[in-house]
């Protein structure tokens, strides 16, 4: 009864549904949405000297319409030195907060080597 209470009181303030997004990453201001993703993702594609153990990098970004406060964008990591694994790719949903880039929700999935055909976030046999 105590917690059905609690809960009833928190919806009723708004503290349950928040308006705001849910912010995973802020960017720094004046940076472009490619580089708050490289900016989140610097301990997954290079080691602290800057090295790399991978063929190959693509960034896609996409925007729906004429809404450039918003994007889309990808981040693919391919030909890694893994026997198993042969990318990964990270998908960020991203919008402007205060004049900021902020990535309001991520997804990582790789692709196998063998098994598995297209991307998955199913353990590569």
């Amino acid at each position: 009864m105590k917690k059905s209470l609690a809960l009833l009181l928190l919806v009723c303030s708004g503290t349950v549904f928040s308006a705001a997004p849910v912010v995973v990453y802020q960017g720094a201001a004046g940076q472009p949405p490619v580089q708050v993703a490289l900016a989140y993702l610097k301990d997954k594609i290079s080691n602290p000297a800057g090295q790399f153990e991978y063929q190959g990098l693509d960034i896609k970004q996409r925007s729906q319409g004429e809404d450039f406060s918003r994007t889309q964008l990808s981040v693919e990591i391919k030909g890694l030195m893994d026997d198993s694994v042969a990318s990964e790719r990270y998908r960020f949903k991203m919008g402007v907060v205060d004049s900021v880039w902020v990535i309001t929700a991520e997804q990582k999935d790789h692709r196998c080597r063998r098994g598995v055909k297209g991307y998955t976030q199913k353990l590569c046999p």
